[in-house]
């Protein structure tokens, strides 16, 4: 007797074990995502750097970069932020710092911070390790010249990096911080659309990137300032964000304390 076709049967059940499987990975994917030190053992080990941080309470970043010796908006940027009695971090080069050193002085007299990017907004991947050490120790001494405070972090121009430069910044003190939220301003955006990037994507621990020197930022900033504080958020800048402790990058970039 013939027996009856079981194609179907066997169809049915090759959807239920590929969907097991499915399960099984993208639980595992999740699982090295929020246990990073696996990635250590299971891949060749990264310096990476710190994009957002791991954070019970609702603390929250505004960084700008500035580079441009001639600086139109950043004195117009400080004065809303002091306006608002609200802390950040500039991210500056030493070309910067030099030709702006009375400005450089008021930011850190007001409370805000002065952090490392790089001497002339080089592509350091690009340099020989001598050649990426002096230009960001060049950055970091004009700093500490004109201010008094040498800086804790480093970001990498034009957010191009890669273990050299990381690593290189880690050896002279410096944590690497990029950004988890970008405003798109250097995009030429309007006030209106930069101050909804922000808002749309903020969450606690992370870390907003701005450019100071941008007329639509500066029109931007006070919408930014009043929608995160309404929202419940305290903005601080990145040394205070930033767990000092010790700690690990996830594959996401998130700092996460141990």
């Amino acid at each position: 007797m013939q027996r009856p076709f079981s194609g179907k049967i066997l169809l049915i059940r090759r959807k239920y074990v590929v969907a097991f499987a499915l399960c099984i990975a993208v639980a595992a994917i999740f699982y090295v995502i929020n246990h990073p030190a696996l990635v250590g053992h299971t891949a060749r080990e990264r310096a990476l750097p710190i994009y957002s941080v791991q954070r019970d309470d609702a603390v929250i970043s505004l960084t700008f970069n500035v580079r441009a010796a001639e600086d139109t908006y950043t004195g117009r940027v400080l004065q809303i932020l002091n306006t608002y009695d609200v802390r950040v971090t500039f991210f500056v080069t030493g070309e910067w710092v030099r030709e702006n050193g009375p400005l450089a002085a008021e930011i850190t007299a007001g409370g805000h911070e002065l952090m490392n990017l790089s001497d002339d907004h080089s592509l350091l991947r690009r340099l020989s390790k001598q050649e990426m050490a002096a230009n960001i120790l060049a950055c970091s001494d004009t700093i500490e010249l004109s201010t008094g405070t040498r800086p804790t972090a480093f970001r990498a121009p034009h957010g191009e990096y890669d273990d050299r430069v990381v690593a290189m910044a880690r050896s002279l003190g410096m944590y690497t911080v990029q950004w988890s939220i970008d405003s798109g301003d250097w995009r030429g955006l309007d006030a209106e659309t930069i101050a909804r990037q922000v808002q749309n994507r903020a969450f606690p621990g992370g870390i907003v990137l701005l450019h100071s020197n941008l007329s639509e930022t500066a029109f931007a900033l006070p919408v930014i300032i009043e929608g995160l504080l309404q929202e419940g958020y305290i903005l601080v800048p990145v040394s205070e964000l930033l767990h000092n402790a010790e700690f690990t990058v996830s594959i996401t970039g998130k700092q996460v304390p141990v």
